[in-house]
């Protein structure tokens, strides 16, 4: 069993399997805390074998999973980072279908949709902050860094977990999706005919985000219903794509507080 775990490091592994690697105290006391995610096993250091840690996954670790403690030595073996923290758990992909972006009752939802993102870390971030202002879903492009890649998953601090993402092909298949449920979609662009903040963002929205050197593809920018920019007052070019879908997403969160 160590072997195939020590396998599953290697991402490509990991995804033909079907599964994906949580690492960290934090990040595993958050899957325990979601019980429609299958575990299939939980790696712990010996060390913590005795600590509050310890107690809380004896307390929530559903039946069906196994629990396999090791030296620190060997699970530091398994662990993508050099702080592992001493845990780890081995848990089962989920596949969202586009319909379960849809099932939340929010009467003016607000979703994000990736085009062809590659820096784990971006995504990642983008996960999280989606999670913390609320988002509805998540769509992303087959273009698109695998969500469950180690690197996202550290990224997003868990929040993969709290909000369904969902894979497509292209994004007029994303497009097509949401429109088909009213959704309003708006694409973060240079060629922007408008500010963010002067789009009405209060009913049913999608924020589109493109490529970190390349941006959105001109295809994508035609299924938006209004391309929009973030005012830049310095030399810089452009913003990260983490930081101008917080910047969007922030603005709805804004727009729907007053």
């Amino acid at each position: 069993m160590y072997k195939q775990i020590l396998r599953y490091q290697n991402h490509r592994e990991a995804k033909k399997a079907n599964v994906f690697l949580v690492e960290g105290v934090r990040a595993v006391e958050e899957l325990l805390l979601a019980p429609e995610w299958q575990i299939e096993s939980v790696w712990v250091s010996e060390d913590r074998l005795q600590d509050e840690f310890s107690d809380f996954l004896e307390k929530m670790l559903p039946e069906n999973s196994m629990v396999y403690a090791l030296s620190p030595a060997l699970l530091l073996g398994l662990a993508d980072t050099q702080s592992p923290q001493g845990v780890l758990a081995l848990v089962k992909r989920k596949s969202f279908k586009p319909e379960d972006l849809f099932k939340r009752t929010e009467s003016d939802p607000f979703y994000i949709v990736l085009e062809n993102l590659q820096d784990p870390g971006n995504v990642g971030t983008i996960l999280r902050t989606a999670d913390s202002a609320g988002a509805a879903g998540v769509l992303y492009t087959k273009g698109t860094v695998d969500v469950y890649n180690a690197k996202v998953v550290r990224a997003a601090m868990g929040s993969l977990l709290h909000i369904p993402i969902c894979a497509v092909e292209t994004v007029t298949e994303a497009a097509a999706l949401l429109h088909a449920h009213q959704v309003k979609i708006l694409a973060a662009h240079l060629k922007g005919s408008s500010y963010h903040f002067e789009q009405d963002l209060t009913g049913p929205v999608a924020i589109m985000i493109g490529n970190e050197g390349a941006g959105l593809s001109e295809q994508a920018a035609k299924q938006a219903d209004a391309l929009v920019k973030i005012p830049m007052l310095g030399r810089a070019e452009s913003l990260n794509a983490a930081m101008a879908a917080g910047i969007l997403m922030y603005e709805t969160v804004r727009q729907r507080l007053q």
